[in-house]
């Protein structure tokens, strides 16, 4: 090697290589039935799925389980790549991208009042003379998110709102609907809460989201071909089926699918 290579090679210093990262941070709310904390660790539809995804893409899970509030503020931080269950909306636009494909379609939102409660919720604005108990930075929809005549009462999860209702402290708590049956089953709440005649659609799909900051952001592709294959071969469709079973039940026996 002459001379002038050898000057060459040492003004460079070493060489750099790029690595893929080798682990998946999945930040994520205790929700059932997509996560829930077990005695053995977390299970849940959107945990088993993330779980796939990690070995499709070989590489080690991470989960954080977080209130959405300091969820959405890991993915704005990067420390925190993905999560599940989010709707875009043009303040999370910054801080975050979905992933295509979707993996489901969006559950309907119903709205619950204490079952001793005569008042009736028949149409949206059967709402607004009540109290609504809802979560701190959670999505519902436009009209409903952006609607400041609704008298709105946040906490940090729907336990906490469904305790206050049970309480009296609030007088309707929006739910979606593949949550519903778990907390109307729980011994706190069944037989105390009853669902409104109201259930108002939801057209929006449900994503993968994954922040901005993250370094699989330079892996998105690679993420996204795992993703789609999991879709295609319904990997994700059976795993939800299996866990939203028992809303599927509840609902049709209260004759509201």
């Amino acid at each position: 090697m002459s001379r002038l290579w050898v000057a060459l090679l040492c003004l460079l210093g070493p060489a750099t290589t790029w690595a893929a990262p080798d682990k998946l941070i999945f930040a994520l709310r205790p929700l059932p039935p997509y996560m829930e904390v077990t005695p053995t660790g977390y299970a849940g539809s959107h945990v088993e799925i993330m779980a796939r995804l990690a070995e499709r893409l070989n590489v080690k899970l991470e989960i954080v389980e977080c209130p959405l509030v300091r969820c959405l503020r890991m993915l704005q931080e990067g420390t925190a790549d993905v999560t599940m269950g989010l709707a875009m909306t043009a303040e999370r636009e910054p801080m975050m991208v979905l992933l295509e494909p979707p993996y489901a379609a969006g559950s309907p939102t119903y709205f619950f009042l204490r079952r001793d409660d005569k008042r009736k919720v028949r149409k949206y604005e059967d709402l607004y003379p009540l109290r609504l108990g809802v979560i701190r930075g959670l999505h519902y929809f436009d009209e409903f998110d952006g609607d400041n005549k609704l008298k709105k009462d946040e906490a940090p999860d729907l336990m906490t709102n469904f305790r206050k209702l049970v309480a009296g402290r609030v007088d309707v708590v929006p739910a979606g609907a593949n949550v519903a049956a778990t907390f109307l089953q729980n011994p706190q709440f069944a037989g105390r809460v009853k669902a409104a005649e109201w259930v108002r659609p939801n057209k929006v799909m449900r994503y993968v989201s994954m922040s901005r900051t993250s370094p699989w952001q330079d892996e998105r592709g690679r993420l996204e071909q795992a993703l789609a294959a999991m879709v295609d071969a319904g990997e994700t469709k059976a795993i939800l089926e299996r866990y939203e079973t028992a809303f599927l039940a509840a609902c049709k026996k209260a004759r509201r699918c």
